[in-house]
C-alpha cells in the first residue's frame, strides 16, 4: 500500500464543495479517493442504482428457470403451456422495471 504522505489544501466556496461532495457521492467513493481519479483522469460513472440489484436478481432468475426449462425439453420431458405463459409474465415485468429507468 501506498504511503500518501503529501497533503494539499484547496479552498473552496460553498457551492464548489456541494458540488465536489456530489459528484463523488455519485460515483460511490469519498471525497479523497475521488479527488485522487480525477488527478489520475480515472473515467468514473455514476454508482448504479439500488433498484439494479433487484432487477439483476429476478433476470437471474428468470434466466435460471429458463435454463431449468430447457433441460427439460431437452432430455424429452413436455412442458406444459402454464410454464410458458409464466416465463412470459416474468419476463414482462422486468421490461416494464426497465422502462422506468
Amino acid at each position: 500500500m501506498k504511503l500518501r504522505e503529501r497533503k494539499i489544501t484547496v479552498r473552496l466556496t460553498d457551492a464548489e464543495r456541494d458540488h465536489l461532495l456530489e459528484q463523488a457521492e455519485l460515483a460511490g467513493l469519498k471525497i479523497e479517493p475521488f479527488v485522487r481519479n480525477v488527478i489520475l483522469g480515472v473515467q468514473m460513472k455514476p454508482r448504479p442504482k439500488e433498484e439494479w440489484a433487484e432487477l439483476l436478481r429476478q433476470t437471474s432468475g428468470i434466466a435460471n428457470n429458463i435454463n431449468q426449462i430447457t433441460r427439460r425439453m431437452n432430455s424429452g420431458e413436455p412442458i406444459r403451456e402454464e410454464t410458458l405463459q409464466l416465463i412470459a409474465d416474468m419476463q414482462a415485468q422486468i421490461w416494464e422495471k426497465l422502462k422506468e429507468f
